[in-house]
């Protein structure tokens, strides 16, 4: 069974038979998921008709992923709309989406980024650091943040702008897959899945609080709210 952490208990009313990874209390499970990512990866990239593209969308986006201190580096156009492409070939390909963000301007993307980052920056503490929930005022910073692209960017909703965030703050702002908030019990199908930036400031403060309980266990790893959802991606994938 599935050790249950006292800092993160399960939800009220969910029965013991259904607790899953989010309950667990165990490092050594929570690295085991996070480590067969690339498996999950490669499983629903052999359904698609070029593997390939999703396979290199992927690499591109973790080896520009923010591993310590956030980045402070603007996003350009071409940069944005790579990150769509890769939202769109990992998940749910919405038809229109990735000519919707073709629309926007170099100048636009920048000018939103980097007020989104601004927000991001001046948040008082790293989200994941620290004993006990996530500060308040990281994730309201998140949340700003994610509404200035909304706003700003044509095409780009909450999800899809947190996709954009996750990649340079992943200590603040985790990229809210559907199978991320499914193994959350935000909703109980992908059918009803409301894209909002309210379901994000939810399923944030999930991830985020876990990656700070997993963190207070030690095992000298640092664990980040995207992390913690990578994870949750892939124990759903598979």
């Amino acid at each position: 069974s599935i050790p249950r952490s006292p800092l993160f208990p399960p939800r009220r009313g969910v029965p013991v038979s259904r607790m899953g990874l989010l309950d667990s209390a165990d490092l050594g499970v929570w690295s085991a998921a996070l480590s067969n990512y690339g498996r999950a990866l490669d499983a629903v990239a052999a359904k698609k008709q070029d593997p390939s593209k999703l396979l290199a969308l992927d690499a591109w986006l973790s080896k520009g992923r923010s591993f310590g201190r956030p980045q402070g580096r603007l996003l350009d156009r071409a940069e944005l709309l790579k990150v769509v492409e890769w939202k769109l070939s990992r998940g749910t390909f919405r038809p229109g989406l990735l000519q919707k963000a073709q629309s926007n301007s170099e100048a636009a993307v920048k000018d939103a980024y980097s007020k989104a980052r601004d927000l991001l920056m001046g948040a008082p503490e790293y989200a994941e650091r620290g004993a006990g929930p996530t500060p308040k005022a990281a994730l309201d910073a998140a949340v700003q943040a994610v509404k200035v692209l909304e706003k700003g960017l044509f095409g780009i909703g909450p999800a899809t702008a947190t996709a954009v965030l996750s990649r340079g703050f992943p200590g603040h702002v985790a990229f809210m897959s559907d199978e991320a908030m499914l193994e959350c019990r935000l909703f109980p199908r992908a059918a009803d899945i409301k894209y909002t930036t309210k379901t994000f400031a939810q399923f944030n403060e999930v991830v985020q609080n876990k990656a700070r309980a997993l963190n207070a266990l030690g095992g000298g790893v640092s664990w980040t709210g995207d992390d913690v959802a990578r994870a949750l991606w892939a124990d759903r994938v598979l």
